[in-house]
């Protein structure tokens, strides 16, 4: 059997003419009964019909479009239109393949003019919104869809088109109504679902939003577009572990799917998750090492775990690909800033600026970083400009807030340090408390508890508070990190140190621990200054034993908390204490503890530094050896960290190395602290100048140490009156507060520290002590002022009147101080009593 060729078939006209109508026709029925090829073969053989009749084009123009060719149907299209340019159904046809093929543009003149000659056609209306949408001609769109939905109220794709025209002309409102409808008519439409989200979103209605990405992905759980709208919106609700859970699901399904990996990467990071998070970025980098978003955010985990180096070069990877992208300039601001490389960071903050016009975390990086160079209406105005921007920006509030407290503006800068960052990393404004926050409400038989917060200095600093809640007449808790209960019980017996509440108890109040001075409204003139701390007896006399010996004995401190969040310009090096070691008859002792103690290995030749060995402060609690070896030393050099506030809690004297723009509390251009009577502030006078600062120390440490005699003695113990010791200690308070020279001062605070331990010992407290205590300091100061008064006549050789009044107002008042120490001694029932005579 021979074989048959296959081959295409080819349509024979029949020989008989047919009128071009019937033949057209027979075309007709081919196309309805879906013959396709059998059409195209009959209108292809008949060209002469095509040249000659509109319609036989026109239907050409169908076919084309059925078999789809679009480019064929064009042509057969213009044929039509050009028998008859009102040839409305060929104009609408030619527009509809012109805009299927790419090329809206040129399609819209077509719907224009079928639509002048058809109004009536919502589809053609729907198609011409459609071309106007795509050429971005939004007002021409949302016109279009409207006179579709006239002509068809049921539209669900018009509804849902016009919500889309409506968001990109910035009508979410409507966009979302129109949405709605839409979905009402088509529950099933996955992207109505998805772009009613995002339009949700932008007018904040996050969580509406959420639902609606997540219906439309489980419509379709391929649709990654509504999967990237869930993990956004978890994102932004900082429903953190949500979105991480959703993240690992999505990447089952798509593992390398960029989103994916970016938000989870994202999550963990706000999770304050880094290490974790790191190794999301690094897989991420794996699948898109050219994405400048991820390099960025990698940058970003490596500035909070401190590797300062890989997140600079992370960040200049980003830039290096994208020069414009915004994000990764603030990257690089950030991490010049912790470096303390405070010009290029400027210029990166700056660089931010350009690229992403008012941006509130670009201006708050500005601004922070005019503040550390010391121009600080500049910052202040940035803040400002930030905070206008978002009004709720928490690090521009607490960093203004701080800025306007180190100028002492006190009543605004208190208010917006109200801002700071507390537990969890949260600002203190989205914290939520247990029990209503106090804020300055009477609390005479109420309960409060203390909460801890912030950093080992800040607690150190403001525990100073606990006491007047006390003289308040509040039952006072001190909830406080494990580390610091055996300090803190130093406070004394009227103040509760708890770790954590007991299951179920109920405060009247509870306040944030930085709080208290904006409760109490510190000014410079209020602050409560006397010691206030104190080293355990025991630990003090073991101290003392291994301690013994000859020299000048000065405990040194050199870097503070390891935290990538600390301020690494405030520390000196070791080696920068070099000019005190040189002081004859001076012995540096090491307070360091963990991060920095490694200098001493490498310390230079000829500093030599005492360690205290390993078991100093080796065990859980903090500072109870440190606070012991700083009551037996003659002095304390350290640099702006937490050794400072415990030696100047203990009444100590202490000098402290700041650098040129310092941390808010120690204020500006003055040498002695409000916080601290007992220390001595030595400044940078240039920026990152360490050296200009310890040169100044060892020349002050010279004339200090070459003043002691070093003479040690144990004190004399002595019977005395209850009266006796609370008008000594009234009388020390006095002098620690008025005299600057440092080797009296420390001979003040030491007695002030001995005399204070034993009024604590023998619980000489209460609201009527403290009143009797309050009214003999202020006769002892009256005193003072008058014994002032007349030195000064004394030294005009004036001895008239006003030296007799002056006179007579001492008896006068020393009478008045023996009737108050007389008073105190019925009130605590002294066994020993002064006895003076004088008037009643």
């Amino acid at each position: 059997m021979a074989a048959r060729r296959r081959g295409k078939a080819r349509f024979e006209p029949p020989a008989t003419l047919f009128d071009a109508q019937e033949f057209l026709g027979l075309v007709m029925a081919d196309v309805r009964a879906g013959d396709l090829a059998c059409a195209r073969l009959k209108i292809d053989a008949r060209r002469d019909l095509i040249d000659r009749y509109e319609f036989a084009s026109y239907l050409a123009g169908l076919i084309r479009v059925a078999s789809g060719d679009e480019e064929g149907a064009i042509g057969h299209f213009a044929r039509a239109i050009a028998l008859n340019p009102d040839h409305a159904p060929a104009l609408y046809g030619r527009a509809v393949s012109l805009q299927k093929s790419g090329r809206a543009e040129a399609a819209i003149p077509d719907y224009e003019r079928s639509l002048r000659l058809d109004p009536g056609n919502p589809e053609a209306w729907f198609n011409f919104g459609a071309a106007c949408q795509s050429t971005q001609r939004f007002d021409a769109a949302f016109a279009a869809y409207s006179r579709a939905l006239e002509l068809s109220p049921g539209h669900a794709e018009a509804l849902a088109n016009r919500g889309l025209t409506l968001h990109a002309l910035g009508r979410d409102a409507e966009a979302i109504a129109d949405y709605d409808r839409a979905i009402s008519l088509s529950p099933v439409d996955k992207t109505a679902w998805r772009n009613r989200a995002v339009s949700q979103m932008r007018v904040g209605q996050v969580e509406a939003a959420l639902a609606s990405f997540e219906q439309a992905f489980r419509l379709d759980a391929t649709y990654l577009s509504a999967a990237d709208g869930v993990m956004f919106a978890l994102f932004e609700l900082k429903r953190f572990e949500a979105a991480i859970a959703f993240c690992d699901e999505v990447l089952a399904l798509a593992p390398r799917h960029p989103q994916a990996l970016l938000t989870k990467a994202n999550s963990l990071h706000e999770s304050k998750r880094f290490a974790q998070a790191l190794s999301v970025f690094d897989a991420a980098l794996a699948y898109a090492p050219s994405d400048p978003k991820v390099l960025t955010n990698r940058g970003m985990t490596l500035f909070e775990l401190g590797r300062l180096d890989e997140a600079h070069e992370a960040a200049m990877a980003a830039i290096a690909l994208a020069p414009d992208f915004a994000l990764a300039w603030r990257c690089r601001g950030m991490v010049e800033m912790r470096r303390a490389s405070l010009d290029d960071a400027l210029a990166s903050f700056d660089a931010a600026a350009a690229l992403a016009g008012p941006e509130a975390d670009v201006l708050c990086g500005r601004a922070i970083v005019l503040k550390e160079l010391g121009r600080f209406a500049e910052s202040i105005a940035d803040f400002d400009r930030a905070l206008d921007i978002d009004p709720r920006h928490a690090e521009a509030k607490a960093n203004k807030g701080s800025l306007l407290l180190l100028l002492e503006q006190f009543e605004e800068g208190w208010e917006l340090f109200e801002h700071r960052w507390v537990l969890d990393d949260k600002p203190k404004s989205e914290v939520t408390y247990l029990w209503p926050e106090w804020r300055g409400e009477p609390l005479a038989g109420k309960t409060i508890v203390l909460l801890d917060e912030a950093g080992l200095g800040d607690s150190l600093q403001f525990c100073r508070y606990a006491p007047l809640l006390v003289a308040a007449g509040a039952r006072v808790t001190f909830q406080c990190r494990p580390s610091l209960l055996a300090i803190m019980k130093s406070l004394g017996p009227q103040v509760e140190i708890v770790e954590t509440p007991p299951p179920g108890a109920a405060f009247d109040y509870c306040v944030a621990l930085c709080s208290l001075p904006r409760a109490f409204a510190t000014r410079t003139t209020n602050i409560p200054a006397r010691p206030y701390l104190r080293a355990d007896a025991q630990r003090v006399a073991i101290w003392r034993e291994r301690l013994r010996g000859d020299g000048f004995k000065v405990g040194i401190a050199w870097r503070g908390s390891s935290h990538s969040r600390s301020d690494h310009s405030r520390a000196a090096p070791l080696s920068a204490f070099a000019p005190l070691a040189a002081v004859s008859g001076v012995r540096l002792i090491s307070l360091q503890k963990n991060f920095g103690a490694e200098q001493l290995r490498r310390a230079p030749n000829g500093l030599r530094v005492e360690t205290l060995g390993d078991d100093f402060d080796a065990g859980p609690h903090a500072f109870v050896d440190t606070a012991a070896v700083v009551e037996n030393l003659d002095l304390v050099v350290t640099i702006d960290t937490s050794i400072a506030h415990l030696a100047g809690a203990l009444g100590k004297p202490v000098w402290i190395a700041v650098k040129h723009v310092p941390e808010w509390r120690w204020l500006l251009g003055r040498e002695d602290s409000p916080w601290y009577p007992n220390a001595r502030l030595f400044r940078q006078v240039r920026r990152g100048d360490w050296d200009d600062v310890f040169a100044r120390m060892a020349s002050a440490l010279e004339r200090v140490a070459g003043e002691r005699r070093y003479v040690e003695a144990q004190p004399v113990l002595m019977p005395g009156s209850v009266g006796d010791l609370i008008d000594r200690l009234t009388i020390l308070e006095i002098k620690a507060e008025k005299i600057s020279d440092a080797v009296k001062s420390a001979n003040v605070s030491r007695e002030l520290v001995l005399l204070g331990n034993l009024r604590r010992e023998r619980g000489f407290f209460g609201a009527e002590l403290d009143a009797f205590a309050t009214a003999l300091k202020e006769t002892n100061l009256a005193l003072w002022d008058i014994e002032d008064k007349i030195r000064g006549c004394e030294k005009r050789q004036e001895f008239g009147p006003e030296f007799v009044a002056l006179a007579r107002s001492v008896y006068k008042q020393n009478d008045h101080r023996a009737r108050l120490k007389r008073d105190i001694n019925l009130l605590c029932r002294s066994h020993i009593v002064e006895e003076k005579s004088y008037d009643e």
